[in-house]
């Protein structure tokens, strides 16, 4: 298939998936394709399986036309989201819909062999021949090079820096495989469901043992140049802070507002200000989460609380700096710590709402997350069907069904080949600043005497 074949087509389809036009009239409206070429379009996704045909719409004048969708049905995608203390793992149709899943308390840095072991072993159960396989999607808590497939020096995650995931997962399962920053699916996921409410400038940070954000704009998910958007974790609130981060900096917001963070303070806490709650739940387990005091907070132990308090307050802060510079339409809060509820909301808003400016918060929302913790299995899906659907992949293997057999490895002579085609091999900053030009300083003029 040619690449004007494949871009229309992957046009014709997109705006079918999205709900944004349905019938055939409304796709060449929307498309100016033309009336031949759109149903032309229609028919080839039609012979390939891709979409199907629905009774006849509602009629605004004349014959009713016929509705289309995606054939959600025909394939499956492997999606697995690891946190830095938990993975969910599950299997969707193409539409994102969760068909088996299963969550798991998992170290992050138990290494990447072990996790994939993990993986493994929990798709065997959810693999059946007669739902084929055409993609799986993992998401990781640090950065990522998308187009490797392989995280880069992640602040956590002992061992994962440069492993070849998606060469592992092609391997395996013979499928496109993806890998991608758990944060982002979590923002594509819920922006993908939510869209309608939310609209097309969004936020998302998870707030759990650490903390991420997912950047939505304009429609678009937002990567950065290398894959590294969205760190809000790592952004330095305390210059001159004693506490420090995972990620071997000092004075991040994560080492004092993230989970592990919570934690480690509420331990000391539970003794130096007698939190009867805390100690209790020291005793019984030797230690605590972040859980145990997202625990406390609810049953109104005022250690918790506090701890929960400051935790927004801090994420509030540094959020309202992130509303000024993207001015999101809607800012999604999920995680662990999401689950404390109104306090933690609360101190949220407040902070974003003394900090940021006027204009930008004149329409913005702060709010939970309602999708029962699977956003990040669903978007990954939705990035497997775009990327499956992207006209250069789609031209790749339209014509022989499936994408099974094929990678998500971009071709070499692609115009559109990511600028990070290797994995840096060693640490260290590699930043650079060019010389500055000396601006010609402007002569003052004079007028005629």
């Amino acid at each position: 298939m040619g690449m004007d074949h494949s871009r229309t087509l992957s046009l014709v389809l997109g705006l079918i998936r999205s709900g944004d036009a349905t019938t055939r009239p409304e796709l060449i409206r929307r498309t100016d394709l033309g009336r031949a070429l759109v149903s032309q379009r229609v028919e080839d996704a039609l012979e390939a399986g891709l979409i199907e045909e629905l009774d006849e719409g509602v009629s605004k004048g004349g014959r009713p036309a016929r509705t289309l969708r995606v054939r959600a049905d025909r394939g499956r995608v492997l999606t697995a989201v690891f946190g830095a203390s938990r993975v969910a793992i599950s299997l969707t149709d193409l539409a994102g819909r969760v068909e088996t899943e299963s969550y798991t308390a998992w170290d992050i840095n138990n290494g990447p062999e072990a996790s994939l072991s993990l993986l493994r072993d929990a798709a065997a159960a959810m693999l059946v021949p007669t739902a084929p396989l055409w993609a799986v999607v993992i998401g990781v808590p640090g950065p990522v090079s998308v187009s490797i497939g392989s995280p880069v020096h992640p602040p956590i995650m002992a061992g994962w820096h440069a492993y070849p995931v998606r060469e592992w997962l092609e391997r395996e399962y013979g499928v496109p495989a993806f890998v991608e920053n758990d944060a982002n699916l979590m923002a594509l996921g819920t922006w993908q469901r939510l869209r309608r409410q939310s609209g097309d400038d969004v936020v998302f940070i998870k707030a759990g043992t650490g903390l991420g954000a997912g950047i939505i704009a304009d429609g678009e998910l937002v990567r950065g140049d290398r894959g590294a958007a969205g760190d809000f974790g790592h952004t330095t609130v305390a210059e001159y802070s004693r506490v420090q981060c995972r990620c071997g900096n000092f004075g991040c917001l994560e080492a004092l507002a993230g989970g592990w963070a919570l934690a480690r303070d509420g331990y000391t806490a539970a003794f130096t200000r007698d939190s009867t709650f805390l100690q209790d739940r020291i005793a019984r387990q030797g230690g605590l989460t972040f859980e145990d005091i997202v625990a406390g907070s609810l049953a109104a132990d005022p250690v918790s609380r506090e701890l929960i308090d400051r935790s927004g307050t801090l994420i509030g802060a540094s959020l309202a700096t992130v509303v000024n510079l993207l001015n999101p339409a809607t800012v999604f809060v999920g995680g662990g710590l999401a689950l404390a509820g109104r306090p933690f909301f609360e101190a949220i808003a407040e902070q974003v709402r003394r900090r940021s400016q006027p204009l930008a918060t004149e329409r913005l929302v702060v709010r939970n997350v309602p999708l029962n913790h699977r956003e990040g299995n669903i978007g990954a899906a939705v990035l497997a069907l775009d990327a499956l659907l992207d006209p250069r992949m789609l031209s790749r293997w339209v014509d022989r069904g499936s994408p099974r057999g094929v990678s998500a490895q971009a071709e070499p002579d692609s115009e559109h080949q990511p600028s990070d085609s290797a994995a840096p091999a060693t640490p260290g900053p590699k930043l650079r600043l060019d010389p500055l030009e000396d601006a010609p300083v402007p002569q003052a003029s004079r007028s005629a005497s």
